[in-house]
């Protein structure tokens, strides 16, 4: 009995293989620096015969062909990693604090959601905070059933919550199959211990299931001795040990293994290796030792915590560690708390780096011994794994100036956000402190000014009152004995007695400023300002601005704040339409709406038209406050709502003429006030913009239930209102577990991998929503349904739109004509959204639409369309690729899902003025079906004669194919561009859709 296996070390995605059915099993990882990762012959184990052949003992390298196949399998790997993350390990406690962090899983790539969700189950599980019940899809009674044991279920339950794992059907099925594969073992034989580590396989559930099942008992315990001048243990056989000689050698290796020598247990082991004739080195006494450690039968609470550890690695329940029951965020936390360890590589200092729980969770996921490995190999891999930046760049602050490369953004994301907390936690003095200033001043200046500050009253021994954070209690009282006058010097000012405007008097009381109008307005402005673009400036808002290629550090507040908008309402072109964080945050609103308590009708139609009054202000850059401005009238709900309604003003900001009848912000009743007009107005609507944000930012329905707003709530007091009112946590939760399980319904079609694989030729990015839009996209080949519902909602306007994208086929410029009326169709049903009464489900499935048109928009630049037909009295959707290789001349291929005649598909080309090509269908040939088809060649000639004049057409240079297979989405390359009649083999674009179009007319 001859089996071989492939042994196979390194990183998360080479283990994840075997999911992947490509057959290589887990195996032990103690190496360290690049032969960790490298790759191993098969070893070969022959049961049945001697074991100590020179085959045993060789080992060749892959070959470079072998190590490139590997590496072409990356994307295929992350691709797993990923649909295995959002299926089984993503729990809604995760995606809810993503959302909190400003992170938008949905329109993030593949790879940067998995490290993102690694970086939050660190925190979590960092934090010590407990996920109880979050994550439950089933009852515990329903997983005692899918388990079969109720005693089994409740260590599940509890371990899958220690591991913040969603406690779904799948991941309950799964751990119930591996739990019953390893329950009735009562124990290891010598074979079966053999057999693992002679293949160095990890003592997985499978691997342990598989050693037991596949030794049946069998063992050659050859004999065998350590030969010292020879380099090593040779298996060799011999008739008895002369142990008191061995010895010596024994406590060597035991020593290099990290295991205590002075262990009798040890010792037997290292004895009993060398009696089974396995060569006796540092990594087979480990596996030896780790295997034996193993206590049988295993327990319920062993096999239910080893597996809620390996679904939290993206791995099988059955790839289960049962010799080490972590998963790899545990390890990292725990070799994070490992004073010894930490205090044994001080080395590190010679990086300036810190040793995170991120850095040691990406290490042991790659098969890094982090406490075994020599300190120059852990230094080179921690700095590849923090960015693989130089000593001098880790080991210094980044400059404001500095350029956004792949290599800095992690320090520069890590940077930004320090500067933010220094801000947020120094003295409310900054913003007094750099008046003059402040509005052309980049993020790290004032982060400095306030750091000077901070240590300015520290050096005092002083305690100040912080930006962001209310006073301590004792802080607190001395603020109020130290501005007892100060709404007397309010009603000097002649402004309203608000916590607000003692603020600002208490900031120019700190700077020692004169209390004037000018300096009031100002302060409260600029602090305003300076709070809501911070509160905004999370770390997932952090990450969009530097991946456009922009420092925050070297931005302004108002840059800052204008980015952030354009970010979260998705740059108001049709590419971010139903992606934006902005169309999440609506759907979440209605969602919570919906399913709030105690609220009426009205007050539903109410809070969704306040909702629509926020979002249309932030959407056209504040300039209905401007127009409010303007009148000189009061900034409530209702004139902010007439201004929007009214749309005359400028494009963006304000808009506004000084004159005799200028009726605007009030004149300032101080006689000091030095302000002109424009700048009044300037700062007002700095000020009540900031606002408007505050209160988009709070906008829940539970929230708005609290502050009870009518339309003659002023701005500033529905701001104040929503901040001080607290959200419904049940209600996040439920939202987000929502979220999560209609994630999971995705993830787990069975058409994911040939959509992910349309976007792969496309070149679009991997993301959830392209993803979601693909899959709908082709099931709705068959079905049109996205034309009849676009025109069951915009009527007349999506008829007119969707007749021109048949019309204009081979039209010249076509890919342009074709993105604007999909554009068009977009921007009115984005109108839809904020003038009709939605419900949630609408809302989702009018989103789903908009990426859908936008996922279409962006396959026309790869030469991938779909067009709307009408075939069989119904429309339905036609797929138009256009494709050109080295090996082809440039070709069209135009499929549509018929019910009759089956999927027909017509592949055309033109080469030397003669048009040739095939039609197929995926049914057999039968006389009604040849009928139609010679019917449709015959037309399709005709056809083709008529818009092609210059072009042979003839039918005996088009056959008919039947019973033809789907071609895989990636064969050729689609390229709409590269059609473009410069090279003698390809087509122009115009004739290719020409022959599209004749197509869908012989049809």
């Amino acid at each position: 009995m001859n089996i071989t296996f492939q042994a196979i070390t390194g990183q998360r995605k080479d283990e994840s293989l075997d999911t992947l059915k490509m057959d290589p099993k887990e195996t032990f990882s103690f190496k360290t620096g690049k032969s960790s990762s490298s790759i191993t012959d098969p070893v070969s184990i022959q049961l049945d015969a001697s074991i100590f052949s020179n085959d045993a003992y060789s080992c060749q390298a892959k070959s470079a062909a072998d190590v490139s196949d590997m590496a072409n399998n990356t994307d295929v790997l992350t691709q797993h990693n990923y649909m295995a993350l959002l299926s089984n390990t993503m729990s809604g406690e995760d995606y809810a604090k993503a959302l909190e962090e400003g992170f938008d899983i949905k329109n993030t790539d593949t790879a940067e959601t998995v490290t993102i969700l690694d970086k939050i189950k660190s925190v979590l599980l960092e934090s010590g905070q407990e996920i109880v019940g979050f994550n439950d899809d089933i009852s515990l009674d329903k997983l005692a059933r899918i388990t079969g044991s109720m005693s089994f279920a409740n260590e599940l339950q509890q371990s899958f919550h220690e591991n913040d794992i969603p406690v779904t059907y799948e991941n309950s099925k799964a751990a119930g199959v591996a739990f019953s594969e390893v329950s009735d073992i009562q124990g290891l034989d010598d074979a079966a211990v053999k057999y693992l580590v002679l293949n160095n396989m990890r003592p997985s559930i499978e691997n342990v299931y598989f050693a037991s099942h596949s030794t049946n008992g069998q063992n050659v315990s050859g004999r065998g001795f350590y030969a010292q001048d020879a380099g090593g243990y040779y298996a060799q056989k011999a008739e008895s040990y002369d142990w008191e000689q061995l010895d010596g050698q024994i406590d060597k290796i035991i020593e290099e293994a990290g295991l205590d020598k002075e262990d009798s247990n040890v010792r037997e082991e290292a004895r009993w290796t060398i009696q089974q004739g396995i060569p006796l080195t540092t990594e087979t006494l480990k596996r030896v030792h780790t295997i034996k450690e193993i206590s049988f039968p295993i327990t319920e609470k062993l096999g239910a915590k080893a597996i809620a550890a390996a679904i939290a690695d993206g791995r099988k329940a059955a790839q289960a560690d049962l010799s080490d029951p972590r998963s790899i965020y545990v390890k990292a936390l725990d070799i994070k708390n490992d004073t010894h360890l930490l205090e044994s590589r001080m080395q590190l200092e010679e990086v300036r780096l810190r040793m995170t729980t991120e850095a040691n969770r990406q290490l042991l996921d790659s098969g890094f011994s982090i406490d075994t490995a020599p300190m120059e190999q852990f230094i080179e891999r921690i700095k590849n794994i923090l960015g693989q930046v130089s000593d001098e760049v880790a080991g210094s602050a980044v400059d404001e100036i500095t350029e956004v490369t792949p290599q800095n953004q992690a320090l520069l994301i890590s940077a930004t956000i320090n500067r933010v907390s220094i801000i947020q936690n120094g003295p409310i003095d900054v913003t007094g402190a750099m008046i003059d200033t402040i509005e052309t001043a980049s993020l790290t200046q004032i982060s400095a000014v306030s750091k000077d500050l901070t240590l300015q009253y520290e050096k005092a021994a002083k305690g100040y009152e912080p930006l962001m954070t209310a006073p301590r209690a004792d802080l607190g009282d001395n603020i109020k004995k130290a501005f007892q006058n100060v709404d007397e010097i309010l009603k000097d000012l002649g402004q309203e007695l608000t916590e607000e405007n003692r603020r600002a008097v208490r900031v120019l009381g700190y700077n020692s400023m004169e209390m004037n109008q000018e300096n009031f307005e100002k302060v409260r402005a600029f602090d305003q300002m300076l709070k809501t673009t911070l509160e905004r400036l999370k770390p997932g808002a952090v990450l969009d601005i530097i991946r456009e290629g922009k420092n925050p550090l070297s931005m302004t507040i108002d840059e800052i704040s204008q980015n952030l908008d354009k970010n979260f309402m998705g740059d108001g072109d049709s590419s971010g339409k139903g992606r934006s964080k902005s169309d999440e945050k609506y759907s979440k609103f209605l969602y919570k709406l919906e399913h709030q308590k105690g609220i009426t009708e009205d007050e539903k139609e109410s809070f969704i038209g306040i909702y629509r009054l926020f979002h249309t202000l932030k959407a056209e850059d504040y300039r209905a406050i401007g127009s409010v401005l303007k009148t000189g009238a009061e900034m409530t709900l209702k004139n902010l709502l007439m201004a929007t309604r009214t749309g005359h003003t400028s494009k963006k900001g304000i808009d506004y003429v000084v004159d005799d009848d200028f009726g605007g912000v009030e004149a300032a009743s101080s006689s000091s006030s030095k302000l002109k007009i424009d700048e009044q107005i300037s700062l007002a609507f700095r000020y009540h913009s900031a606002k408007a944000d505050i209160v988009y930012e709070n906008l829940e329905p539970e929230k708005l239930l609290k502050a009870k707003p009518t339309e003659n709530t002023l701005l500033p007091k529905l701001a104040e209102d929503l901040q001080n009112a607290g959200v419904d946590e049940n209600l996040e939760r439920e939202y987000a577990s929502e979220v999560v399980r209609q994630i999971r319904e995705v993830a787990q079609v069975k058409v994911g991998d040939n959509a992910f694989e349309e976007l792969k030729s496309l070149q679009l990015e991997a993301n959830f929503n392209n993803l979601e839009a693909m899959i709908s996209n082709r099931r709705d080949r068959k079905t049109g349904s996205i034309w009849r519902r676009t025109e069951e909602l915009l009527k007349e306007m999506a008829t007119k739109e969707q007749d021109m994208l048949v019309d204009a086929l081979g039209e010249p410029k076509y890919e342009d004509i074709y993105q604007k009326s999909l554009q068009n169709i977009s921007d009115s049903l984005e109108e839809l959204l904020m003038d009709e009464k939605d419900t949630y489900i609408d809302v989702k499935a009018i989103n789903l639409m908009q990426r859908r048109l936008s996922v279409m928009s962006q396959g026309s630049e790869r030469g991938s369309f779909e067009v709307p037909v009408y075939l069989d009295g119904q429309k339905i959707s036609m797929h138009i690729t256009l494709k050109n290789d080295e090996s082809m001349d440039s070709r069209m291929e135009a499929s549509v899902q018929t019910y009759e005649y089956g999927l027909i598909t017509a592949s055309l080309s033109e080469k030397n003025g003669v048009v040739s090509g095939m039609i197929t269908t995926n049914y057999d040939q039968n006389t009604e079906e040849v009928e139609y088809l010679e019917s449709v060649r015959s037309k399709m000639c005709v056809k083709l004669a008529e818009k092609l004049k210059e072009s042979g057409v003839s039918q005996e240079n088009i056959a008919i194919l039947y019973h033809a297979q789907t071609q895989p989405i990636s064969v050729g390359p689609a390229n709409a561009n590269a059609t473009d009649g410069n090279q003698k083999k390809l087509t122009d674009t115009s004739t290719l859709l020409s022959m599209a179009k004749a197509f869908i007319e012989a049809l």
